[in-house]
């Protein structure tokens, strides 16, 4: 990192007149003395605070490319164009005259599905999004792996919206799922090309990953959602339902996506026992070690209970713990907490969507030197934009493989440094890349009394001082005097200065 050419100005500034400080020389008092000069083009003493940044240069970019394909074969009848986006609910294309379209989720659609269909992760996939796009008017959706009548009532919904034959069974054809919102860059096949199963539709950039959560499994209002932005890891409350939390479980959603039953000493052994056991150990809530991470609910497991519902303030003290139903979701790892999808206190009518985790579509890369506390994992960072648009950078990621990029034997090893930006303006949405400005606080004095550097005066007997003006005299010439001031930080054109005399609101001289 360098340091701003403004500091080292403001020292070559002390050098003589040529750089812009008064050189005088002065037989009076340099705190009483009283004289007259024609210069009456003055500044104020302020005080503010000073400072001085590091800086240097770094790339916002999109983390993720991602190829969206074929469910299945055939021939492609129209096509979604470049430039245009791609949301839960649109169709990416048709293939052989019927729809393809697109919905969240991190599992392929690998099956047709009916009410005849065994239960799958497919089918609570389905179902979120049914939900979600408000194919479920009535509520009567349960999100669970279970694809019923109620499923199939929105499934007609949906397809009647799409100008189907709606009859309650999705082919695997009718849908593809993507990760997140996406902005097409290309499509890989034109209209009338053919496809297989599997192959490219189209390209594009990840702008939100999204990864939704719903309430499930129990009735009561939905309260103290986690806050937009913040980070989602093992033991995370999302939300309250009713009088109990809803918590993250960082795993894969596709083999246990959630805690579907109660669990106590009188379950049966299951993975969704050793999930939560693991969240408890992680969590502190086991500080004798009598938890075994297995699928058993034993008695260490309900102690493990007690002591975090202690922790958010629940009764500890009941002798039967009974953890409900849908007090765990399992989540991928990484993510944060996006908008509320319901309203705060609200009461839903059935199994509802809460909300959307996500994570930036966009981060800031740089490297630093291997041991640059500066970037110290959750470090908070400037971030400048090109337009001079400022926003809040905090560190997410420092690599851990080292490289001497400047080839040069003996030179400190840098790492790569990844950053999740707080606010990205409007003015960067036409960018794949951009170049971004990093600024970190290197000096700084707080409440200083600030005068230009060109104030300055240097004094022929040594050191700094600064003419006052009084006022002006009969004939309107200004009157001033000199008083004393010892030089601080100069950052900016401005130096900190001190003194006894020295306070907010003199008017002082600058050359014009």
């Amino acid at each position: 990192m360098s340091r701003r050419a403004v500091a080292a100005a403001g020292l070559v500034a002390l050098a003589g007149v040529g750089a812009g400080v008064w050189a005088v020389a002065r037989s009076q008092s340099t705190s009483t003395g009283t004289t007259t000069t024609k210069q009456t083009t003055t500044a104020e003493i302020t005080q503010r605070d000073l400072t001085i940044y590091d800086e240097t240069t770094a790339t916002l970019g999109f983390t993720t490319s991602v190829t969206v394909s074929s469910p299945v074969a055939g021939t492609v009848t129209s096509i979604i164009a470049a430039g245009d986006r791609i949301d839960p609910g649109t169709v990416v294309a048709t293939i052989d005259g019927t729809p393809v379209v697109a919905m969240l989720g991190d599992v392929p659609s690998y099956r047709d599905l009916s009410t005849s269909s065994t239960d799958g992760i497919d089918v609570r996939q389905l179902e979120t999004n049914l939900v979600q796009l408000g194919f479920d008017p009535d509520g009567a959706i349960v999100i669970d792996e279970a694809y019923d009548s109620a499923t199939a009532d929105a499934v007609t919904l949906w397809e009647d919206s799409l100008g189907l034959d709606g009859n309650g069974k999705v082919t695997q054809g009718e849908i593809v799922y993507v990760p997140g919102h996406l902005l097409v860059d290309s499509a890989s096949v034109a209209v009338g090309g053919a496809v297989g199963s599997g192959s490219a539709l189209v390209v594009g950039r990840e702008t939100e990953r999204s990864f939704l959560v719903a309430a499930t499994a129990r009735t009561g209002a939905i309260s103290r959602i986690a806050a937009t932005g913040s980070a989602v890891s093992t033991g995370s409350v999302l939300f309250w339902q009713g009088f109990f939390p809803v918590v993250a479980i960082e795993g894969d959603s596709s083999t246990t996506p959630a805690l579907t039953r109660d669990l106590s000493t009188a379950s049966s052994h299951g993975e969704d026992i050793k999930l939560l056991e693991r969240m408890l150990v992680a969590g502190g809530f086991d500080p004798d070690s009598g938890v075994t991470v297995d699928d058993t609910f034993d008695d260490a497991t309900a102690a493990a209970v007690q002591r975090w519902w202690a922790s958010l303030g629940l009764p500890s003290d009941a002798t039967d713990i009974t953890v409900p139903a849908g007090s765990f979701v399992v989540v991928p790892g990484g993510l944060f907490a996006g908008a509320p999808l319901v309203a705060d206190g609200g009461l839903p009518a059935g199994d509802a969507v809460v909300l959307g985790l996500t994570t930036a579509a966009r981060e800031v890369t740089t490297s630093a030197p291997v041991g640059d506390t500066t970037f110290a994992l959750g470090a908070v960072i400037d971030v400048v934009f090109p337009d001079g648009t400022e926003s809040t950078g905090t560190v997410v990621d420092v690599g851990n493989v080292a490289t001497n990029s400047s080839n040069t034997p003996g030179a400190t090893p840098t790492v790569p440094i990844t950053l999740h930006v707080a606010e990205i303006p409007a003015s960067v949405d036409n960018f794949v890349q951009i170049p971004v400005t990093l600024r970190v606080v290197s000096e700084q004095e707080k409440d200083a009394f600030v005068v230009p550097v060109s104030a300055l005066v240097a004094l022929a007997e040594g050191g700094y001082a600064v003419e006052v003006v009084d006022g002006t005299d009969a004939d309107g010439v200004a009157v001033t005097h000199l008083i004393a001031a010892k030089t601080g930080l100069f950052a900016d054109g401005f130096v900190a200065i001190t003194g006894d005399q020295v306070q907010a609101g003199l008017k002082v001289v600058v050359p014009s």
